[in-house]
């Protein structure tokens, strides 16, 4: 299968998800996450560079993790986010909810080292 979802996080707590991110796939993304998870310490950067495409369903299991990380006192880091999933985000409101780095040379001209920033508070 081409779509399937993967989930890994290494021993630094980087995490990458690989494929669709979408009402589809979340449900195997949150499964296989909750899997690497209970071997490690958690994550505190998520790659999306691989991500093929997102909807409002991989926008809620987004800020579901960040939610849970402010929870315990953490944040995530999200680097390589697509223009869709910043324009998914703006659009739903919540993209000061989310801590999203990209380093994708999408637009020239476009800063693209901090793409959103989360609020602090």
């Amino acid at each position: 299968m081409n779509n399937k979802q993967v989930f890994t996080i290494d021993s630094s707590g980087h995490a990458r998800i690989t494929g669709p991110l979408t009402l589809d796939s979340v449900a195997a993304v949150y499964s296989e996450a909750g899997k690497a998870l209970e071997k490690s310490q958690g994550f505190s950067e998520l790659d999306l560079s691989e991500v093929t495409r997102v909807d409002s369903s991989g926008l809620a299991l987004l800020l579901e993790w960040q939610s849970a990380a402010h929870g315990r006192g953490n944040s995530i880091t999200i680097r390589n986010a697509s223009e869709d999933l910043i324009s998914l985000a703006k659009l739903c409101e919540s993209d000061d909810l989310l801590t999203i780095e990209n380093e994708m040379a999408s637009n020239p001209g476009q800063d693209t080292d901090s793409a959103i920033q989360a609020d602090a508070s």
